[in-house]
């Protein structure tokens, strides 16, 4: 059995439900079980979001109530053994090369443990399990997203400031004449606090979790924020001919390791 601890937004859940996924793939089982408690144990509180965005009825989820998850094993006990199964991000990589086939739980964010070759495989596997859009392609115009909220509390909004949105915005108009721009955020007005004094035609677009990470992959121009949220959004759209620029880092002094489809990185 494969038990993941479910915990965060959107984005960090999908992280956690792909990193089931590899090593679910990696042992040859097809279902997992998720525990949902996590989502409730902090100040912000979340719900379960993959229900909206993935067609479990192709995936064999069970929702069950671990005791032992409340321990928290795989944070505090991360042994880099073969077939030690509390699974965290310090042992993920150990536990791809020796998984134990009996019994894992997997307790963290399963990002920056990863390598490009996981990334890309979780990206496949997701996307056989991905619900399609309402919403058509759209070449015409470019689409923004800005992280406020908690990000800008935190003071991580430094690596992805006004400076960034400047020259990816100048970048899609001199190099792709894009002069239309719609914008999705969970914050709009720290959005028009960077935005305002740019000379720029745009507006809001999206108003749900839902609308917002499918209209970001609707796009084939997109500038993305430092997070889960756009970062998935864009990573499981359409990317055959997609323009995708993105900040360098998760969070200050955390630089992202692991490249989304045809995305560029610009400084500042």
């Amino acid at each position: 059995m494969i038990l993941v601890r479910l915990a965060g937004g959107l984005g960090n859940q999908i992280f956690q439900l792909s990193a089931a996924l590899l090593l679910a793939k990696k042992i040859g089982v097809n279902n997992i079980s998720i525990d949902l408690s996590g989502l409730q144990k902090y100040e912000a509180k979340h719900k379960n979001e993959l229900v909206y965005f993935f067609d479990f009825k192709k995936l064999q989820i069970n929702y069950i109530r671990n005791r032992i998850v409340d321990f928290r094993i795989p944070k505090i006990f991360p042994l880099k053994v073969p077939f030690y199964p509390f699974i965290s991000d310090k042992n993920f990589q150990e536990a791809l090369k020796n998984p134990n086939k009996q019994f894992m739980i997997l307790d963290g964010y399963f990002q920056d443990c990863l390598i490009q070759e996981d990334f890309d495989k979780e990206i496949e596997i997701l996307k056989d399990f991905f619900l399609p859009t309402k919403y058509e392609q759209d070449d015409q115009s470019c689409i923004i997203h800005i992280r406020g909220g908690d990000f800008v509390k935190l003071g991580w909004n430094v690596i992805s400031p006004k400076e960034y949105y400047i020259n990816a915005i100048n970048i899609m108009k001199d190099e792709y004449k894009k002069n239309k721009f719609k914008v999705v955020t969970d914050d709009k007005k720290y959005a028009n606090t960077v935005l305002e004094q740019l000379d720029i035609n745009y507006e809001f677009i999206g108003n749900s979790i839902y609308d917002d990470f499918y209209l970001i992959g609707k796009y084939k121009y997109r500038i993305l924020s430092s997070s889960t949220f756009s970062m998935w959004a864009s990573a499981l759209a359409n990317n055959e001919n997609s323009i995708v620029i993105s900040p360098e880092y998760w969070t200050p002094n955390n630089l992202r390791k692991i490249f989304i489809p045809n995305e560029r990185r610009i400084k500042f």
